[in-house]
């Protein structure tokens, strides 16, 4: 469980291949990265040769490559939790809610009037049904559109998966020890997380802090549903120290859902306790598309790699520190 392999989080899935691979940047397949040999040790279904049999079913039948769902909906304000942070609830298709089950999943949004490039990304809260709840901070000219007077429709757009850096341990763990750290509007993405490690028999402790949000607004379904809720004013403060105090206890998996400044708080305790577990951290790059094309989510680590970070799972320990 400790090692956490570097790979694309939609191989193999009905957008693999994907628009990457049509110039020879798929993260995974090195001929698809335009080199001679292949080395990719991947066992499941040859990328190349799905590339090379959709581009001939797509000249056959004149079918476009597969995309993202996109659709418009109307929403409604469920809670307002801070200042500039709301929880919105809407409907989408069956097929789109049942794809944003996935541990990870997140969808982009903008409001119908607007171009495509004010499309910004959410994390999904809770899927109940047809139903997804979500956490938006209005904090910019995009989402601050979303939340402006007279409007109550968003186009969304989905399925995207790597909301989570370390999602495999989330999804395979069970019977463990955990311990999730959620601050600010990270409780958003924790809510699910904590969710689905419950489901799998581990006992979870969290950490909860009010953020930049200013208000602590999951703890009480995190009670409900057995989690043990240690509600702190201030993870600097308070949260660190004390985390030192729960190393003690040999947890399996640490989580941790907030900012990078947060998460490497989370990994300078570890260091100092002498504590080396597995991390989950929420993914924070900067996206814009989604798919890998525009390059605003690259980031470099520590083995010198440059990464794509909407699309590729990876330890966050490895990614250097901006």
């Amino acid at each position: 469980m400790r090692k956490n392999i570097s790979q694309c989080i939609d191989i193999n899935s009905k957008y693999c291949p994907c628009l990457l691979a049509e110039t020879n940047h798929c993260i995974f397949c090195s001929h698809l990265k335009g080199e001679a040999t292949c080395n990719c040790n991947w066992s499941g279904v040859c990328i190349l040769y799905e590339q090379h049999w959709q581009h001939k079913k797509t000249q056959q039948i004149e079918e476009p490559i597969k995309t993202r769902i996109e659709e418009q909906v109307e929403f409604i304000i469920k809670e307002q939790i801070g200042q500039n942070t709301y929880v919105l609830e809407f409907e989408v298709t069956t097929e789109l809610a049942e794809q944003l089950k996935k541990i990870g999943s997140f969808v982009f949004v903008r409001c119908p009037n607007d171009p495509h490039f004010f499309y910004f990304p959410i994390n999904i809260m809770k899927v109940e049904g047809n139903t997804l709840r979500v956490g938006v901070e209005s904090i910019g000219p995009k989402s601050i559109k979303i939340l402006g007077s007279n409007n109550n429709k968003l186009v969304v757009r989905g399925p995207y998966y790597n909301g989570v850096l370390g999602g495999p341990w989330i999804d395979n763990i069970t019977d463990g020890n955990i311990i999730l750290v959620a601050g600010g509007i990270g409780q958003a993405p924790a809510f699910p997380l904590a969710a689905k490690l419950m489901s799998n028999n581990n006992k979870v402790m969290a950490m909860l802090a009010p953020g930049k949000v200013g208000k602590i607004f999951i703890d009480k379904e995190l009670g409900e549903m057995g989690v043990q809720v240690h509600n702190v004013p201030s993870l600097r403060q308070f949260g660190m120290p004390m985390l030192r105090e729960w190393f003690a206890l040999n947890p399996d998996l640490i989580v941790s859902a907030g900012p990078d400044e947060q998460h490497y708080g989370v990994i300078e305790a570890m260091q100092a306790a002498g504590v080396n577990i597995p991390m989950v951290a929420t993914n924070n790059a900067t996206m814009c598309c989604g798919e890998g094309i525009c390059g605003s989510c690259l980031r470099k680590t520590r083995d010198n790699k440059i990464i794509r970070m909407c699309k590729q799972q990876t330890d966050f320990s490895k990614i250097i520190e901006d």
